[in-house]
């Protein structure tokens, strides 16, 4: 962990305070796609506020000029990503090795498209983050699934199958860490024998690493960090969409050592994707170099109410079966013991309650859903009573 887990008192009632007639007044997609009378655990986003100081800088930044940013983006903003690379994860890198893009989900299919062609082969992990799984199917790239095993309360990779997986055609190994939807924080031994089967095989990795500052036990470990031959593999994709709750802004990082591999992107996307906005600039350097307090607080609050949740769950509905997160505001719950389980989302829908259906992480995920417990701590007891009493009245 990188904080230690403090409380300051009035921030945390700020984020208890938030309310479900809060959340409403904002058009934004998470609290509307389901009805006004569904309560929102779905898309990750946090229901807090964001930090003053994020706050501040749009303001002030929106007082002076907003014209077309600096190609590249300013020495001082990539100034800030190279520090806190190396700050938080002990990370070496340089301003030449930072690609802006107006969002991670954008570096997936740049990734894809650089470094493969139609009919590769891409190994991933599943259950897995949707776009990801996108990003193969839609660009005619074939998916490659090597299935996590649940084994005693915990995900874990499965190597020997991983092994059984590749092709003349693969060409891309897709990680996702900390893990979404399992909030798996795989430890440096995992990921290390992760990349001796990359170096075997000779593949190329896309590592999205965007919830690598919400961790709870344990941790990150930057992929590409391992060796100089991951470094030369990799594109590391980061930003600060996730942990300062900033989706809208549309900011993200296409991070890699090796030029070439950022070449090869810049050439296959060429006016396909624009850079990010001065307000997300603006946005981002404050949320670095000024925000460390609310970041601080923010993941202390996320580590309680997960910590809330699991103990309710084990107590109100231990049937279910999950893995308490190592990171991320995710967990990934299975509802197939009940008769109901196939259609655990729209079950759960009915009773009040919007989360993601299973299926959209892989095959085989019919009856899991995807909770988002980053919101305040009234809204997600609200939720928990209503799912509690959905299964109660549809267990039979």
């Amino acid at each position: 962990m990188y904080f230690n887990l403090r409380y300051d008192p009035h921030m945390r009632e700020t984020f208890d305070a938030v309310t479900v007639e809060d959340c409403r007044e904002f058009t934004g997609g998470k609290w509307h796609q389901y009805g006004e009378e569904a309560l929102a655990l779905w898309v990750a986003d946090m229901d807090l506020p964001i930090a003053t100081e994020i706050q501040q800088a749009i303001q002030e930044r929106i007082t002076r000029h907003i014209g077309y940013p600096r190609h590249g983006g300013d020495p001082e903003f990539l100034d800030a990503i190279v520090n806190r690379m190396s700050e938080r994860f002990g990370w070496q890198i340089e301003r030449k090795d930072i690609m802006l893009i107006p969002g991670v989900v954008r570096g997936l299919f740049a990734g894809v498209l650089a470094l493969s062609s139609p009919g590769d082969g891409v190994v991933t992990q599943v259950p897995v983050y949707p776009p990801f799984l996108m990003s193969i199917e839609n660009t005619d790239r074939v998916i490659q699934a090597n299935p996590m095993v649940f084994k005693e309360g915990r995900w874990e990779l499965d190597f020997e199958q991983l092994e059984t997986l590749v092709t003349p055609q693969t060409k891309i190994f897709m990680l996702c860490n900390p893990q979404n939807p399992t909030g798996r924080v795989f430890t440096r031994t995992e990921l290390e024998k992760l990349a001796e089967f990359i170096i075997r095989h000779d593949l190329y990795v896309i590592s999205d690493e965007l919830h690598a500052d919400l961790i709870f036990e344990g941790e990150h470990t930057v992929f590409a960090s391992l060796s100089p031959e991951m470094e030369r593999r990799t594109l590391t994709l980061y930003g600060p969409g996730k942990t300062f709750n900033l989706a809208g802004l549309g900011m993200g990082y296409i991070i890699s050592r090796n030029p070439e591999l950022l070449a090869k992107v810049r050439k296959a996307t060429v006016g396909m994707i624009p850079e990010p906005n001065v307000l997300s600039m603006a946005g981002t350097l404050a949320a670095y170099t000024r925000a460390g307090a609310w970041e601080r607080e923010v993941v202390a609050y996320l580590k309680d109410n997960r910590d809330h949740l699991n103990a309710r769950l084990k107590a109100e509905l231990p049937e279910v079966q999950t893995s308490v997160p190592e990171g991320t505001y995710l967990q990934f719950l299975d509802f197939n013991v009940y008769p109901f389980g196939a259609e655990a989302q729209k079950v759960l829908l009915k009773g009040g309650v919007a989360l993601n259906e299973g299926s959209a992480f892989g095959q085989g995920y019919r009856g899991f859903v995807r909770l988002n417990f980053a919101t305040s701590r009234q809204i997600l007891d609200q939720a928990i009573d209503r799912i509690v009493e959905t299964v109660q009245q549809n267990r039979a």
